[in-house]
């Protein structure tokens, strides 16, 4: 299971265990807030999300000039009971980010009505499981459908510290500190697994990987990134058995940057 989706699991779990056990009706409105907006600020979630948004227009909008049997089928649907459940959570969240924009604490009286009914605690602990569970499902296939077949492909096993490149391996870490070469390759293909082929700067590095105040400051600052790109070069060139060249194009300079090699993508 991707660590995404680990974390991600974990928050959403603490989130609504937290709605359970508190009290207070801004409280817990502020729990149902946060469970939303952070399904929503997570790159992988909010494109799982947007997806079960579709399914579920789809399915309504056959049911609506299907047979009774049909519509029957359409609110089993997992689309279609995301979006129910969500409908709920949704409710707290619109009146919350309304509030917090227009700063206006008029809206609490509506979250009274929402969060104090006799089946709210109910109601809420099912929407958290139902959409945090589909979300995460969703996740779970995309992932495993994305990376199921390895073989031939160019990627980095973070946890293990190796870099596959054509199905070719090189060992980049062989103990468990983290070395420059590791963070960069991390940086590249996890945060980043989507914009391969792009440009990776030495100053987004810096500041993204190894939170390097100082780069803006020293003129040879670049040289660090530079050297680090050299030896990861280096060092798939000897494990590869010189089967893969300049795996990584680069340059020097205080505006530096780094690419993968097309070659390899």
């Amino acid at each position: 299971m991707p660590s995404n989706v680990k974390e991600l699991r974990a928050e959403l779990k603490n989130l609504s265990s937290s709605f359970l056990e508190e009290e207070n009706v801004f409280r817990k409105s502020v729990i149902v807030f946060n469970f939303v907006e952070t399904i929503l600020k997570n790159k992988e979630a909010k494109k799982a999300f947007d997806s079960l948004v579709a399914e579920a227009a789809e399915e309504i909008n056959s049911a609506e000039t299907g047979s009774e049997e049909d519509i029957l089928k359409t609110k089993l649907c997992c689309g279609s009971r995301f979006w129910r459940h969500f409908a709920d959570l949704d409710a707290v969240h619109s009146i919350m980010k309304k509030m917090r924009r227009d700063k206006d604490r008029r809206a609490l009286k509506k979250l009274d009505d929402i969060i104090c009914q006799p089946y709210s605690a109910n109601l809420f602990h099912a929407a958290f499981q139902v959409v945090g569970g589909c979300v995460l499902e969703k996740m779970e296939q995309e992932e495993f459908l994305k990376w199921a077949d390895k073989s031939g492909l160019t990627w980095f096993d973070e946890k293990r510290s190796v870099l596959y490149i054509k199905g070719l391996k090189v060992y980049i870490n062989k103990q468990d500190k983290e070395t420059n070469a590791h963070k960069i390759l991390k940086y590249i293909f996890k945060d980043h697994r989507d914009d391969l082929k792009d440009n990776f700067f030495y100053s987004e590095i810096a500041e993204d990987v190894f939170e390097d105040l100082e780069y803006k400051i020293d003129q040879n600052s670049w040289q660090k990134y530079y050297d680090t790109c050299k030896r990861i070069n280096e060092k798939i060139v000897s494990g590869t058995k010189n089967a893969v060249e300049n795996f990584l194009i680069f340059n020097s300079g205080k505006r530096g940057c780094l690419k993968i090699n097309p070659e390899y993508l």
